[in-house]
């Protein structure tokens, strides 16, 4: 051991050790080079992954216990249970006894002091909590090490029984350990431990959870947390579960959490059993409240719960018997055998979990910048792999070139927040009245609800919003509340719906939803008079949609915000039993008509795009205008206002919304956006619509008026909107 470790500091010395890979992997793999397992309990040192805040070797120690106490007493039905200590403990500290869980369930039971254990470095350290990566990995390892001693001596044991358990933080690390060893474990128990690491335990904001991980949103920290970094701590993350399923992943996951946990937020433990069961994975799930306190097992609805070592007795210990009917063995290769390589995609990077070894080692793959194209006017040229152009023949072509496109945006407007910020939407209805359709309206429509509402679209803000819901005689009164799962509204009277989104007005989504402002932009009212559901939104900093956009936050740009608070918002609208989940379109003036575009070229669901005055070649526009903090500061700031410089222009906006439909409205008087730029944008993205086989899916109308949206642009875009669900 001793010779081992000094051959990794040569190794760091030279720079032949980094953050992500430990080059070592080779002198560590050797049988010779782990020590042996104690021959009764004890603690062993075996060499871990480096972490890059504190360069050079590290070792991990573990705690061996046996069934009775020696290896000797290992036999045929003895498997391997890991038991994970919390946040700030070492050892064994708030988890289940591990000489309990060796004695009852006939295990060697281990205790991993994993990246950070004690309070020194996991609560008052400079560094940031690590919060379950490194810290998995750590613990996987020590499974492998535990039964890869096994197997060389040549002892007979239980190779389908390797559990694992942990308390609070030691929770956190016992489901992190599942998901980057998905194919492992036969059963996990989660003792109210973290779920993810939401913004207010990262960042310490305000609201939440009291936890602070130290984390930092300057990009210029050593503690500044990536994207990708909060998206695979994610645990309820849908891809990343739906991944771990197509691996076969197969352990039971039993959770257990407070109801009233104010430490590890039960929200957070729900919104995972409805990830995991959604992902077609298997849990179990122990909601303590005060009907479950019996003074003995569970003594608490909160974060402590009670005795953790009779709680994993209580909730698993039919799974963990030998003899059990019931007990839980995997019978496929674990992932130490498959020596294979699993990939999460994140949104800016892959994290690798990498098993060549036997052994895990993570490593992270950041996403190559786009390619830069000089011409953002011909869109049927691609830059390829060898950074050369070849024209675009095929939509599986063009669907790269939309990939660089999108990817170029999000250069200018901040990256598009990850699963991680999709918190379950807790819509709240402020107000509701009934209002009446106009006399001429020609329609069906013999009223329209119209409720204020709000809901959550990210941990720590709400988007106020006005949602009218048109209704005729046959119709039941509905609230707008409910979910789909619990609807019986049946599909025939499920409408269509609109997403409305406002001009620059102090009055915000009043306008759309008819209630003040200029008449001639009521589209919310006009088209639920015409059978649409609509959501009229505020945009950020506007109406009642109180944030201030220079702070920083999640967001890097104004423009992104409302971006991500429109693609809630397309949640919220399916999420309604009034509304057609499969028919919503988008429609929007001026800043409500970009705004359209950008989120459209984000959110796939939008069926039809409808945007007037909103949009003309950014070569004739007045870029500087397009730099305040509610749009995008980034092209003042890293591109210098220079539009040689900017990575999009609109031409690739609009080609990448193809083939769904899409019509802008023009005003050839129009002061804001130059009506010869508009003809540009349009007829090159025309190329691409064409390229689909559906050039009649991109229109444009044009009039000779001042900025606004005169009544028959309103008419022709409700008319195209109507048509293309119908088309659809």
């Amino acid at each position: 051991m001793q010779r081992l470790m000094f051959v990794l500091l040569l190794l760091t010395a030279f720079g032949g050790l980094n953050s992500d890979h430990c080059l070592a992997t080779e002198l560590l793999s050797q049988p010779d080079s782990w020590p042996p397992l104690p021959q009764t309990d004890g603690g062993v040192d075996i060499p871990a992954q480096e972490w890059h805040l504190k360069p050079g070797p590290r070792t991990v120690r573990i705690l061996i216990h046996y069934p009775n106490g020696n290896l000797a007493s290992v036999n045929s039905e003895t498997g391997i249970m890991l038991t994970l200590h919390n946040w700030g403990g070492t050892d064994c500290a708030g988890t289940a006894s591990p000489l309990e869980l060796a004695r009852r369930f006939n295990v060697i039971a281990v205790c991993v002091n994993y990246l950070q254990s004690g309070p020194k470095d996991s609560i008052e350290g400079p560094e940031p909590y690590d919060f379950g990566y490194l810290q998995a990995l750590d613990a996987i390892r020590s499974l492998w090490y535990v039964r890869d001693q096994l197997t060389m001596s040549s002892r007979v044991w239980d190779d389908g029984r390797l559990y694992c358990t942990g308390g609070s933080g030691g929770g956190n690390v016992t489901l992190m350990a599942n998901k980057l060893a998905p194919c492992t474990f036969a059963c996990v128990i989660d003792l109210c431990g973290m779920k993810k690491l939401s913004d207010d335990i990262a960042f310490h904001l305000p609201g939440g959870s009291e936890l602070d991980a130290r984390w930092s949103r300057d990009k210029d920290s050593q503690n500044y947390l990536r994207n990708a970094d909060q998206e695979l701590r994610f645990l309820g993350h849908p891809q990343h579960l739906k991944e771990m399923r197509r691996l076969g992943a197969s352990a039971r996951i039993i959770s257990v959490h407070g109801v009233g946990d104010t430490t590890c937020l039960f929200r957070d433990a729900e919104e995972f059993q409805q990830a995991v069961l959604k992902a077609g994975l298997q849990i179990d799930h122990h909601w303590i409240d005060s009907d479950r306190l019996d003074g003995h097992i569970f003594t608490s609805a909160g974060h402590s719960l009670g005795d953790r070592t009779a709680i994993v007795t209580e909730v698993a210990g039919h799974y963990l018997t030998p003899g059990s009917p019931m007990l839980l063995r995997r019978t496929t290769s674990p992932d130490f055998d498959r020596k294979h390589v699993i990939r999460y995609s994140c949104s800016d990077g892959t994290y690798l979990i990498s098993y060549e070894n036997g052994y895990p080692s993570g490593s992270f793959e950041p996403h190559s910048l786009p390619p830069v194209y000089e011409d953002h006017h011909n869109l049927l040229w691609l830059r390829n792999e060898a950074d050369t152009l070849q024209p675009i023949r095929t939509t599986t072509d063009w669907e790269l070139r939309r990939q660089h496109i999108a990817a170029s945006l999000q250069q200018v407007m901040g990256t598009l927040p990850g699963e991680q910020h999709r918190v379950p939407l807790d819509p709240v209805i402020h107000q509701t009245d009934v209002i009446q359709p106009r006399a001429e309206s020609a329609s069906e429509v013999r009223s329209i609800r119209r409720l204020k509402v709000s809901f959550q679209s990210g941990e720590t803000w709400r988007v106020p919003a006005w949602l009218l819901i048109p209704s005729n005689e046959t119709e039941q009164n509905q609230t707008g509340t409910q979910s789909r799962d619990s609807s019986s509204k049946s599909s025939e009277l499920r409408r269509p719906a609109v997403l409305c989104l406002q001009q620059t007005t102090a009055v915000g989504k009043d306008e759309p939803a008819g209630i003040a402002g200029d008449p001639g932009l009521q589209y919310g009212v006009e088209l639920a008079e015409l059978g649409f559901v609509t959501l009229c939104p505020d945009y950020p900093s506007f109406g009642e949609y109180d944030c201030d956009l220079t702070e920083r936050s999640a967001f890097e740009s104004g423009s992104m915000r409302a971006v991500w608070d429109n693609i809630r918002a397309v949640d919220y609208l399916q999420s309604l039993p009034e509304v057609d989940p499969d028919r919503i379109s988008c429609i929007g003036h001026s800043l409500g008509g970009h705004n359209a575009i950008f989120t459209a070229v984000f959110e796939p669901r939008l069926q039809a795009i409808v945007s007037s005055c909103g949009f003309t070649s950014l070569a004739e526009d007045d870029l500087p205008s397009w730099t305040g903090p509610r749009y995008m500061p980034r092209i003042a700031t890293h591109y210098q206002n220079d539009i040689r410089k900017l990575p999009f222009d609109f031409h690739e906006l609009i080609a990448a919304i193809a083939p769904r439909p899409f019509m802008a409205f023009a005003a050839e008087d129009d002061d804001d956006f130059q009506v010869s730029g508009v003809r540009q944008v349009i007829e090159s993205a025309g190329s691409v619509y064409s390229l689909y086989h559906c050039p009649e899916h991109l229109k444009a109308v044009y009039a000779p008026v001042p900025h606004s949206f005169p009544d028959d642009a309103r008419k022709a875009a409700y008319d195209f909107i109507r048509h293309a669900g119908a088309d659809n």
